[in-house]
């Protein structure tokens, strides 16, 4: 199952700039962090993207695109969207994070145990987020605000509400 991500309250789904076209090498699931790099050859709009390797001085970003692969030439509407990946060496969306911005991810898009009033901090090397019970010395930090699910078909998955306190 791929992770999926429901945005809540973002800056980017109301301004512009806070949205970035990425690529990256390998397929990621949407709730992947990750840092930008060079610019795209041919295609200025678009950044080349890749796992963070120093989260306390990197500016980090939430991937998180809709879910509309395309098939020849089509796009489909994805209804069930633990079921999409973004495609390695495709564009995606990724958003910059803002402090105040909420989204909710489900669980295995972070790596252990949320807790409530704790937080998840990007790591070093993955494109997943990591529980903790510090901030640590991270660019950006998110609160936990909530355990809750997302609901997929009949199915409710296990997830969490976050909130974004510290930004880069």
């Amino acid at each position: 199952m791929s992770t999926i991500v429901n945005l809540n309250l973002m800056a980017g789904t109301k301004v512009d700039s806070f949205i970035q076209s990425v690529q990256l090498p390998e397929a990621v699931d949407n709730g992947s962090f990750v840092v930008l790099k060079g610019v795209l050859a041919g295609n200025p709009e678009v950044r080349i993207a890749a796992t963070p390797t120093d989260v306390a001085a990197q500016e980090v970003l939430l991937v998180a695109s809709p879910e509309i692969p395309e098939v020849n030439g089509f796009r489909i509407d994805v209804s069930d969207p633990a079921l999409f990946t973004n495609k390695a060496n495709t564009p995606a969306r990724a958003f910059r994070l803002k402090n105040g911005d909420t989204f909710t991810i489900t669980d295995d898009g972070i790596d252990g145990a949320t807790v409530v009033d704790q937080y998840v901090i990007p790591q070093d090397g993955k494109y997943k987020g990591i529980a903790s019970a510090t901030l640590g010395t991270t660019k950006v930090a998110l609160l936990v605000l909530e355990k809750t699910t997302i609901s997929v078909g009949r199915s409710r998955v296990p997830a969490t509400k976050l909130q974004v306190i510290k930004e880069a």
